[in-house]
């Protein structure tokens, strides 16, 4: 198996060469510092002890207990609350529409991200109550 071309780290100034990362080790931890500060923590985001009362209460429901995206890779197991689309704060609406919740992996809502991503489940559940409504 070819090993990967060094590269130079992609922080500005940096000299240290690295392979198939983006920065050098002393940089990798300073770009994640910087974005943790950025995004701000889990409490100011909105994830206070109320949503984590919330999402268990939301995946004890049986409709709730496996993953609605299953993406690759899944653990099938919901264990997090996703958003289907991501609200922009505790204060937008959307934060606490409960059409907005979808029973999630840990691994499927890291890789959706900030996306918006409706489970199949959630999709087939939304046309039969358009249907309905016809």
């Amino acid at each position: 198996m070819a090993n990967r071309a060094l590269k130079f780290c992609a922080w500005s100034g940096c000299s240290e060469l690295v392979s198939g990362e983006r920065y050098c080790q002393e940089h990798t931890k300073l770009s994640q510092q910087q974005a943790d500060e950025r995004r701000g923590s889990a409490n100011d985001r909105g994830y206070t002890s109320r949503w984590n009362r919330y999402s268990k209460a939301f995946l004890k429901k049986p409709e709730n207990q496996l993953c609605k995206l299953q993406l690759r890779g899944c653990d099938i197991v919901a264990k997090c609350v996703d958003h289907i689309i991501p609200p922009k704060g505790p204060s937008d609406p959307l934060f606490w529409n409960k059409s907005n919740h979808q029973a999630a992996c840990i691994h499927c809502n890291s890789v959706k991200g900030n996306r918006i991503m409706e489970g199949k489940e959630n999709e087939a559940h939304n046309n039969r109550n358009d249907e309905k409504s016809n």
